[in-house]
């Protein structure tokens, strides 16, 4: 039985994909299925991924037109047959030792009959520039350590935590029974994907090894300063997108920890909204984001309330409009420096 289906959606990825597939070649090809989605790439990406599945059984090749990151998820979501979904991209990496306490753990837990919906687990920034390691870890937040919990027993999150889509590692059939639909031609909706997760999931556990290895510093990534202000309006999709994901009264109806790690992820995605929308000079982009608060504030009353209120979002908010730019420049370093990404 395949434990872990890995995702690797991979566009014009040529001189990164050999490095992340050999990363998965530790001697568990019986444990772990990899869908390598080449998303109409122009350049070797599929010429080196048919490579590997001629070599390896356990890696398959889906050719497809150019649809963005989530069609990716999207097309293999339904064929995926792990017990666990995991989405890796193409210039990161997986850590072997990390993948031998997954699996070991997950075989463990499955014959007690004891799975949980989610794996949380530790991951590491890894700079390209000067391979500086950087560990993200929301183990304080859990009270047992290798436990499964209900989401109610996982500590409150500060709302200036992110929880990282490396981080999770997500039940197949709670994906698949939910009906997971991500936006395709969009970048950032690593963030739909996780606030779905959280909205779904009752229980979880967390694994403090990391797992995965989260390259950083390339000049091209969605997480420079150049491409958020480039890319603001995928964020503000993003958002959107989230906030339609469900309603109010809904929402009351999750348990009290579905509601906190949701509403940790929305207020994260509200956050980012913000800073791709002033870290630079565009006014459409500052009038953009207004009128998609606006939309939330109007549509979703009790959940905008969750957010409004919390502190980084009452912050910003009372900053000038005119000063906005310079503050939200500075969080940004601030912040990518205690993440380790370096550009």
């Amino acid at each position: 039985m395949k434990l872990l289906t890995i995702v690797i959606p991979s566009y014009n990825s040529e001189k990164f994909l050999a490095s992340c597939l050999d990363s998965l070649l530790v001697g568990l090809d019986d444990k772990l299925e990899v869908f390598v989605v080449n998303d109409g790439s122009k350049d070797k990406t599929s010429e080196i991924a048919h490579k590997y599945e001629k070599e390896h059984s356990f890696i398959k090749v889906i050719d497809k037109e150019n649809g963005g990151h989530g069609s990716a998820v999207n097309v293999t979501i339904p064929l995926a047959t792990g017990l666990y979904y995991k989405i890796l991209d193409s210039d990161d990496h997986l850590s072997g030792d990390g993948l031998f306490e997954l699996i070991e753990d997950i075989e463990n837990k499955q014959k007690e009959n004891d799975l949980p919906d989610v794996y949380l687990a530790d991951y590491l920034s890894v700079s390209t520039l000067n391979n500086k390691t950087t560990a993200i870890s929301l183990k304080k937040y859990f009270p047992k350590l290798k436990e499964v919990v209900i989401a109610d027993e996982i500590k409150k999150i500060p709302s200036t935590s992110f929880i990282m889509l490396h981080a999770v590692f997500a039940k197949t059939k709670m994906l698949q029974d939910s009906h997971l639909t991500l936006l395709e031609h969009t970048f950032y909706e690593d963030s739909q994907y996780v606030y779905h997760v959280c909205l779904n999931a009752l229980t979880y556990c967390h694994l403090e090894k990391p797992i995965y290895l989260y390259s950083v510093g390339v000049s091209n990534q969605s997480i420079s300063l150049a491409n958020m202000q480039k890319n603001y309006s995928h964020q503000l999709r993003v958002l959107s997108k989230s906030v339609d994901m469900i309603d109010d009264e809904h929402f009351l109806k999750l348990t009290k920890g579905q509601q906190n790690l949701a509403a940790i992820v929305l207020t994260s995605t509200s956050y980012l909204s913000y800073f791709y929308s002033y870290v630079g000079k565009n006014k459409e982009a500052h009038k953009d984001y207004k009128t998609v608060f606006k939309r939330f504030k109007t549509t979703n009353k009790r959940i905008y309330r969750r957010i409004k209120y919390k502190l980084m979002i009452a912050l910003m908010n009372l900053v000038l409009p005119f000063l906005r730019r310079f503050v939200c420049v500075f969080v940004y370093r601030v912040g990518a420096k205690k993440k380790g990404w370096t550009f």
